[in-house]
């Protein structure tokens, strides 16, 4: 969970950057699935973190549903940058946040929104298309711009000609199980040395992994998965890295556990009960939430909303 929420962090760190490499065309073409699934062709090449939020998952669910819209349009996500507009946020599908040159002084964040309100009034938000809207450094939201006309985003029947790299799908989908019916909650993230030092920061752990799959959803109850590469090809000195990252998680989890606010939503032992299951230099760590917990924790979230209000 701490990794998640690191993860977060890190892709809401960007200040300023260079422009990346050139669109890549694909020979084949894709349909989109989702909101974020049409995003993703769209965002310009080597983002390090990539954040997916179904905004539209969440609002409709029924457990919580209200919370989420209560906290879209009252205080907002902490988590995302000051630049997300929270107001037009309570009625967008989804939101798709991409970090560039994270931990570095070539910071960059580029934050795309689904949705079906006119965003044009909103300080430097660019019309990528019917209803999609890019926020972010005009260096990076110029390449949203580009890569939009290639894809022809207002022509559903044509198909985008760009696809999203397949590494960076590949592992997308690692954490996301088999026959799970979509996602609240997706984090992709690919960190280069500065990246890593940034999150062992974040996370408190000796050595942060060079990438993360993370995925959640929300039915009746809640569940998260968080896919850890251990493996660092700089590091040759130590024996078992796999053994060493599984033991900061459960460090990172007893902490995060140990924190007021979630010991006030009654969320401690979904955390210390969190399984960790390590295949080769992955680490996978599960955390899930039953129907009448989750019920719990909503209602105490609820009261928290509402006592700040």
């Amino acid at each position: 969970m701490r990794a998640a929420v690191a993860a977060l962090a890190l892709a809401v760190a960007g200040c300023g950057s260079s422009p990346a490499k050139p669109v890549v065309t694909a020979p084949e073409r894709t349909v989109a699935r989702t909101a974020a699934d049409r995003i993703l062709p769209l965002l310009p090449d080597g983002a390090q973190v990539i954040v997916e939020l179904d905004l539209a998952r969440l609002r409709g669910n029924p457990v919580i549903g209200g919370l989420v819209t209560s906290a879209l349009t009252g205080e907002g996500l902490p988590a995302l940058p000051e630049s997300v507009p929270m107001s037009p946020l309570a009625k967008a599908d989804a939101v798709v946040l991409a970090s560039y040159g994270v931990g570095t002084s070539q910071a960059a964040m580029v934050t795309v929104i689904a949705t079906p309100e006119d965003l044009a009034q909103i300080a430097g938000a660019i019309r990528l298309g019917e209803g999609l809207y890019a926020l972010g450094p005009t260096e990076w939201t110029a390449q949203l711009e580009a890569r939009a006309a290639l894809v022809g985003i207002g022509d559903a029947a044509s198909g985008p000609p760009i696809v999203a790299s397949a590494e960076l799908l590949a592992l997308r989908d690692r954490s996301m199980p088999p026959n799970a019916p979509g996602a609240a909650l997706r984090i992709t993230a690919r960190l280069s040395f500065d990246a890593r030092v940034a999150l062992a920061r974040q996370t408190g752990l000796d050595t942060a992994p060079a990438q993360l799959s993370i995925w959640a959803d929300v039915v009746d109850d809640f569940a998260i998965i968080i896919d850890a590469d251990a493996a660092d090809p700089g590091d040759t000195k130590t024996k078992n890295p796999t053994k060493r990252l599984e033991a900061g998680l459960r460090g990172v989890l007893a902490g995060l556990a140990d924190e007021p606010t979630i010991r006030a939503l009654g969320i401690p032992a979904s955390l210390e009960r969190a399984k960790l299951v390590a295949r080769g230099t992955w680490v996978r760590t599960i955390v899930a939430i039953g129907p009448a917990h989750l019920q719990r924790v909503v209602e105490r979230a609820n009261a928290y909303l509402q006592g700040k209000s």
